[in-house]
């Protein structure tokens, strides 16, 4: 059985779209449309050459992606607030609140609308607010706030 190559290009694309759940970044979802508009392109010119589908291909998707990448991120992604550009300084001095109680030094706070692991010199209750100061690692240092 031999699969044409609309079909290729349709399944290349709904892989890709759908890697964009699994891998963050709104990168792979260019490629998958891409991939679907070239399957059209093959759909219209079915004696298209493989070395032009995959030209098409790559130029098609590099150029949705630098062309289109920067206005979907700011209108899907906006209320993050740039969370995927922060660097350690800009957690240092927010307020969070604890989600799972700090007990033992460990627990869970919730920050920014995502659950982060936290650790403290001292139990803090759940639902208490806290401020955020430090970061080792992926688990951020709180101490309450009084």
């Amino acid at each position: 059985m031999e699969f044409s190559p609309i079909l290729i290009w349709f399944i290349v694309g709904l892989v890709m779209a759908l890697l964009e759940f699994v891998i963050p970044g709104l990168i792979v979802v260019f490629f998958g449309a891409g991939a679907w508009i070239t399957a059209i392109l093959v759909w219209i010119f079915p004696g298209m050459a493989v070395w032009v589908q995959l030209m098409s291909f790559t130029v098609l998707s590099i150029a949705a992606l630098i062309l289109l990448r920067r206005q979907l991120k700011k209108r899907f992604f906006s209320d993050q607030e740039g969370a995927e550009s922060e660097g350690v300084d800009d957690y240092i001095g927010r307020k969070a609140v604890v989600e799972k109680a700090i007990a033992n030094g460990e627990g869970k706070i919730l920050y920014r609308g995502v659950s982060w692991e936290a650790f403290a010199d001292e139990d803090i209750p759940e639902g208490a607010p806290v401020v955020i100061t430090g970061k080792d690692s992926i688990k951020l240092k709180v101490k309450p706030i009084n």
